[in-house]
């Protein structure tokens, strides 16, 4: 009786099975960025509905963060990723790549022309390739990277094609005009310089005129001979601000600007909000005195 009973519910068990799987909520559209920042351009060109994970935490030093492996595989569904190369991707890269080989990656250093980390001034560091990576802090050049996301998006999601195209014109358009702002802004600071902790400005000063001392040497606090030449450095280029960063360590520039009898500023070039940030880094720079 039983059998008989099964044989008789086996095809509308079947049919339920068969629209259970048809109603799947199929997989909502995902970007991954490296850094928090990428996070902006994507809401930007896609809309600020549109689901985006981040690697590394605004908070955190993307040259020695390590993601966790849950993490990694928890992100590993992105339908596309914002690539920028740090260490930290160099780890996920791999993982990526096995579980999800459809990923599309849009490599925002494309096309973007790239400065050294190794300076002729030995106020900076090299890892990785020997370039430097903060290259959203250009807005000219970040530009150029929104176009690589916003071709990125379209290779993963073809039929949003309008939706990005229009999101790009306006982003880029909106770039235009905080390069405008800054630039009047920081006229009169042509020519100064900017004292870092870390040496994230490189790009930024390229745009404005400015040049960037940085504290630290190689990834490590300064030596004190090193504390002399920067001292000595710092007078002759007429220091104009000196920006710490969460991110690393701050004691040198603290000391250093303590000497100088210069403030400082805490600033976060790794911020999601990027139009507002760089707006706030740009006024802490115009309204510093220059060192007498």
């Amino acid at each position: 009786m039983i059998k008989k009973t099964f044989l008789w519910l086996l095809p509308f068990l079947l049919i339920a099975a068969g629209c259970q799987k048809n109603t799947k909520t199929p997989t909502p559209p995902t970007a991954l960025v490296s850094v928090a920042p990428y996070a902006y351009f994507v809401h930007k060109i896609a809309g600020s509905d549109f689901p985006v994970q981040i690697l590394v935490p605004e908070d955190s030093n993307p040259h020695v963060y390590e993601p966790k492996p849950r993490q990694v595989q928890a992100m590993a569904n992105a339908h596309l990723w914002v690539r920028l190369g740090d260490p930290a991707d160099q780890k996920a890269y791999n993982v990526f790549k096995e579980r999800n080989p459809n990923m599309v990656i849009a490599d925002v250093t494309q096309e973007v022309p790239m400065l050294s980390e190794c300076g002729e001034d030995h106020h900076s560091h090299c890892h990785h390739d020997g370039n430097d990576l903060h290259i959203w802090l250009s807005p000219r050049l970040a530009k150029i990277q929104a176009k690589t996301i916003a071709d990125g998006l379209i290779a993963a999601f073809p039929e949003m094609r309008l939706r990005f195209e229009t999101g790009l014109s306006a982003f880029l358009a909106e770039l235009d005009s905080l390069d405008h702002e800054l630039s009047l802004l920081l006229k009169p600071k042509e020519n100064t310089a900017i004292l870092v902790s870390h040496p994230a400005f490189a790009y930024f000063c390229q745009d404005y005129h400015l040049t960037q001392l940085s504290i630290e040497t190689e990834g490590k606090d300064p030596l004190p001979q090193h504390v002399t030449e920067l001292l000595n450095e710092a007078k002759r280029l007429k220091v104009t601000a000196v920006l710490l960063q969460p991110q690393y360590s701050n004691k040198g520039a603290e000391l250093i600007a303590q000497e100088l009898k210069l403030p400082t500023a805490m600033v976060n070039p790794y911020a999601e909000d990027y139009v507002d940030n760089l707006r706030q880094i740009a006024q802490i720079i115009a309204k510093h005195n220059e060192l007498q």
